[in-house]
């Protein structure tokens, strides 16, 4: 009995119509309008990662170029002035005409420059400033001629670089030959430039430390005068002093002067700093204003 069923059932089975398989594959699926929680996907964005390299990549650029604009801008060399008298310098400039380095040409022009660093100052006081060393040397005696060569990227801001060189120069070379600077004394063939309208002394008071030998220094005056005046017995005023110190050195800040005897020459001995806070001492003749020395600590 189980048999026939069994072969009943068989063969109704394969009886039934066989679907077509692509025809199955075919038939499109309805999505669903309700889902479950387990039917239901959530498709998240894509990850943009395209566009944040590419944003890197424009920022990374942005800061070359800042840094390369950085660079021309303050650290490259754009412009070279020679001044020439034997001794000769060469002042490197920035784009903006701010002074990088000045360097020697020569070998009588490093003791000129020794210890002393221009860098940051602007092209006028820089080239004044060499002057007024040039003519404490006495370089410039003799009607001695200032030969001026300008190298500069630009060849227009070249030729309007000389032109200004050479204007600061013949000004400055008419205030030197028209007043200003002390008299050699006797035995010394040396000019001692000074600056024609000397500045206001500072508060500090020179004094000795030799009460047996030394004297103290005459009073800074209360105004500024309009040209150094020496004391009644010959010695320079402090105001003169003053004005021989930062004749070579602009811009200084003088800390103590003391007025003393060594072997029986009378010296002002100065304390001071130059704009970079670097501290200086000098030894200069009281009466003659040579100095006889220039150290810094």
């Amino acid at each position: 009995m189980n048999d026939k069923i069994e072969t009943s059932l068989r063969r109704a089975a394969e009886q039934l119509p066989q679907p077509d398989f692509q025809a199955m594959a075919d038939i499109p699926v309805q999505p669903l309008e309700v889902h479950d929680y387990v039917t239901r996907q959530e498709f998240l964005p894509p990850r943009r990662r395209f566009p944040l390299a590419a944003a890197a990549l424009v920022l990374c650029a942005l800061v070359l170029c800042a840094g390369l604009w950085t660079y021309f801008q303050f650290f490259q060399v754009y412009s070279v002035v020679d001044l020439r008298v034997n001794p000769a310098f060469a002042i490197e400039l920035d784009r903006r005409d701010q002074v990088k380095s000045v360097n020697a040409l020569s070998d009588d022009t490093e003791p000129i420059l020794e210890g002393r660093s221009y860098q940051g100052w602007d092209l006028e006081t820089t080239v004044e400033a060499l002057l007024d060393d040039l003519w404490a040397g006495g370089y410039l005696d003799d009607g001695a001629q200032v030969d001026v060569a300008v190298n500069s990227k630009s060849t227009d801001h070249g030729r309007d670089l000389r032109e200004e060189v050479e204007e600061i120069i013949s000004e400055k070379l008419e205030e030197l030959s028209g007043g200003g600077v002390l008299p050699p004394s006797d035995g010394d063939d040396t000019p001692v430039s000074t600056a024609p309208t000397p500045t206001t002394p500072t508060s500090t008071t020179p004094v000795s430390d030799a009460p047996g030998t030394a004297t103290a220094a005459p009073s800074a005056p209360a105004e500024t005068p309009s040209a150094p005046q020496t004391s009644p017995d010959g010695v320079l005023s402090w105001a003169e002093v003053q004005d021989i110190v930062t004749a070579r050195l602009p811009g200084v800040s003088f800390e103590e002067i003391q007025l003393d005897e060594d072997d029986g020459r009378m010296i002002y001995e100065v304390k001071f700093r130059d704009t970079a806070g670097a501290e200086y001492e000098a030894d200069l003749d009281a009466y003659t204003g040579e100095i006889l020395k220039w150290e810094k600590d």
